[in-house]
């Protein structure tokens, strides 16, 4: 009834009484008029017919918020009850039973608190877990990234591929002079790597020469994070006349780099030069870490932790990671660079 009729049977009875009277047609009205009449008229119709289906569906709603309503009454009216009849019949026996009650929780809280503390020790690294996350969050960004440019790309080609197909020696000549060119530019940006390098290698050999005295505890800090992440409670054994690793030293026990895997050997060396990279940056002599195929014979479960080595430097260091193995290095994360043709801005020349 309050579906039908929300203001009551009254208001249901002055509506229909108000309602036209009908008419007798006594001859066709305009065929413009009547359609526009029809028109109105199923408007009317459907927006009458709206207001019905809301309506109800006011009604429906109200009838289940009375429905939640009665129900959480009624649990509420049960609760009520059992809770007085859990109401102690001596307040002072129950204070008292609520006094070891409670020294019993701080007891319990003390012992938690000590376990808790505990764990804490036992914890993972959180630098580490960071480290993973960061990089398995940058290798799903740069997934989605090379997927954009690939299709990208792949509409730039399509259409060059049209426009070029009636192109003739000229345009072929044009092409070669522009490959040229952008050889020219490569061969600029390899000497400049190669400068680089050897800068790099110059400053080296000038910061070991002028820190040798100073060097092994430095590097033996710098290297105990980075060494827990691939074989715990390992240390690096360094020769003092060369100032090089001579061994490994797990358990207790030394093993002499010639002993060792090939894996393990690559392995040692890239955590050394990230050591020595981050001597350099805290001293102010910021220089860059490249790493060309470093990691050739490192198996699929070292690799990850490489990465995170990789990862947990890279802060406030600037590491170049050159490689050909993309499947190998696809869970790297970090910025993939890579060299793409197309013209350079005329500022960048």
């Amino acid at each position: 009834l309050r579906g039908v009729a929300p203001e009551g049977l009254r208001a249901l009875e002055n509506a229909l009484a108000a309602l036209p009277a009908p008419r007798e047609i006594t001859e066709a009205p305009d065929p413009e008029s009547a359609a526009k009449a029809l028109r109105k008229a199923e408007d009317s119709l459907a927006a009458a017919e709206s207001a019905f289906e809301n309506a109800r569906s006011r009604d429906e709603q109200a009838r289940l918020a009375e429905i939640r309503a009665l129900t959480t009454r009624e649990a509420a009216e049960t609760r009520l009850a059992e809770l007085r009849e859990t109401l102690p019949e001596d307040p002072d026996a129950a204070a008292t039973t609520l006094e070891e009650a409670r020294a019993e929780a701080e007891t319990a809280l003390s012992t938690a608190r000590d376990a808790l503390a505990a764990l804490q020790g036992e914890a993972p690294d959180l630098n580490s877990a960071e480290a993973t996350l960061t990089r398995a969050q940058s290798v799903l960004d740069q997934a989605a990234k090379r997927q954009r440019e690939l299709s990208e790309r792949k509409a730039a080609l399509d259409t060059e591929i049209s426009l070029r197909a009636g192109e003739g020696v000229e345009e072929d000549l044009a092409a070669t002079e522009e490959a040229m060119s952008k050889a020219r530019e490569r061969a600029e940006r390899y000497a400049f790597e190669r400068d680089t390098l050897v800068l790099l290698k110059a400053t080296l050999e000038t910061a070991r020469s002028e820190a040798r005295e100073h060097y092994f505890e430095p590097v033996t800090r710098e290297l105990a994070p980075l060494l827990r992440l691939l074989w715990p409670e390992a240390e690096l054994v360094f020769d003092e006349d060369s100032a090089l690793p001579r061994a490994l030293s797990r358990g207790g026990q030394e093993e002499p780099m010639e002993v060792l895997s090939g894996g393990t050997r690559e392995q040692i060396a890239l955590l050394v030069r990230l050591a020595f990279a981050r001597l350099l940056a805290r001293g102010g002599r910021h220089a860059p870490v490249i790493l060309d195929d470093a990691l050739v014979y490192t198996d699929d479960a070292r690799i990850e932790r490489m990465f995170d080595a990789l990862h947990r430097q890279a802060g406030d260091l600037q590491i170049l990671v050159l490689t050909c193995r993309q499947r190998a290095f696809r869970d790297l994360g970090g910025q993939m660079l890579g060299y793409e043709g197309g013209e350079l801005p005329e500022e960048a020349r």
